[in-house]
């Protein structure tokens, strides 16, 4: 009897049940983290289909979260017709809505799909890959209680993915250092599917110079750039009240096409966790706080606030919503509220 597990799992979990009980009548897959949940989808395909039988076993159907953008009587069809090949016929239902809002839709059709959702035949499985799931929906307990696996599969921790990231590099025998590491986790946003895509162009450069160690300035020269290292520079000259090298970076990120506001946010979110970590000094703290996961940019932080007053701080932090305000409110140009803010910045 397959073992009901009436709770959202991550990806480890679902692994781990996966392993224990592969075939179950419903996966329901969802979550911010798209590399995942495409590592969870191929391994189900690959478990629940017989090699060569995909044009005859597999089926897609895709709506746009939205119920009445299935077709029910297509999809009660397909449940109802068994496989040709394989053990198990799989069908793939991408955006159906069904679970994230109380299930409205009206006529035998659909009250007969609800029954067939609760009694999928044994020959059949159904994969869910829905954008979003409301946690108490009616039928995702349901189904739960007839065996469906239901995984939510967030962007990863810090932590997740620095040990993901020095295990890709071991498997290809490469050592990667952590603030390589970190800084590749933060230009890439904690996305995996660019984290992965950015690996494999460090691989394939190692590949040809026979290097081992993965370094920082590997990192800079090999993948996109980082964007909070160019405000770091940014508000570094501002420390050292040199203008000229300030409005130079400041070019230099207009140049690669930013937006004014962009920036400007940018640097006001560094002021805000500037002011944070001057009050609380150590990295150590600053990683406690929740500030950043990072431990190299909590370094970074902890180092530069030191070379700010409180009272520049808080000024930089007005004068950054004061020219928030004059942009909105078409009083003056981005660009130009941009080359003040930094300027006064330096000044104060």
């Amino acid at each position: 009897m397959t073992k009901i597990i009436d709770q959202w799992l991550n990806y480890k979990e679902a692994a781990k049940a996966l392993e224990q009980a592969p075939y179950r009548p419903a996966y329901i897959l969802t979550g911010e983290e798209r590399f995942l949940l495409k590592q969870i989808k191929t391994r189900l395909l690959a478990t629940l289909l017989t090699p060569g039988s995909e044009s005859m076993d597999l089926v897609r159907i895709t709506g746009n979260g939205k119920l009445a953008s299935i077709d029910a009587g297509r999809l009660l069809s397909e449940i109802e017709t068994p496989p040709f090949f394989s053990v198990t016929k799989v069908i793939v239902v991408e955006r159906s809505g069904f679970f994230e809002k109380a299930w409205q839709m009206d006529g035998d059709e659909w009250k007969r799909l609800e029954q067939a959702l609760l009694s999928i035949p044994d020959r059949c499985s159904l994969i869910f890959i829905e954008d979003k799931v409301t946690h108490n929906n009616a039928l995702l307990k349901k189904m739960r209680q007839q065996g469906a696996l239901s995984v939510k599969l967030d962007i990863q921790s810090q932590q997740d993915l620095l040990a993901w990231v020095s295990g890709l590099c071991h498997r290809e025998g490469y050592r990667i250092t952590r603030e390589a590491a970190d800084s590749l986790i933060a230009r890439c946003e904690r996305s995996m599917s660019d984290i992965m895509n950015e690996l494999n162009v460090i691989f394939l450069y190692y590949a040809y110079t026979h290097q081992e160690d993965i370094t920082l300035e590997d990192i800079d020269l090999l993948c996109r750039e980082d964007m909070t290292g160019k405000i770091f520079d940014l508000t570094d000259a501002i420390a050292a009240k040199r203008v000229d090298e300030a409005l130079m970076h400041l070019d230099i990120l207009l140049a690669r096409r930013e937006a004014p506001l962009f920036i400007q946010t940018m640097l006001a979110r560094q002021t805000r966790d500037l002011l944070v970590a001057k009050e609380l000094k150590t990295a150590d703290r600053i990683i406690g706080s929740g500030l950043t996961a990072s431990h190299f940019f909590a370094r970074k932080l902890a180092g530069q606030a030191g070379r700010f007053q409180t009272e520049q701080l808080e000024r930089m932090l007005e004068d950054a919503f004061q020219a928030d305000w004059a942009v909105k409110t078409g009083k003056i140009d981005g660009e130009d509220a941009l080359s003040l803010l930094v300027i006064k910045a330096c000044e104060a």
